[in-house]
């Protein structure tokens, strides 16, 4: 999470994704700083990358 920052998300889709993959995964893994400006499509990959490193993470415990 990027404190004291803001975000444009493309949709309200978009910023759906990108809160559910920063709950899949512990805090720190998703870095946003110097972001203002998330696309769907943007979104969309890392909710798909964020749902492989979970799945990863699951595996190796």
């Amino acid at each position: 999470m990027v404190y004291n920052s803001y975000v444009i998300y493309q949709s309200v889709e978009a910023a759906q994704a990108i809160w559910e993959a920063m709950a899949l995964l512990p805090d720190g893994c998703i870095n946003f700083s110097g972001t203002h400006y998330i696309s769907d499509e943007a979104a969309a990959a890392n909710l798909e990358l964020a749902r492989l490193k979970a799945a990863i993470l699951s595996f190796a415990e």
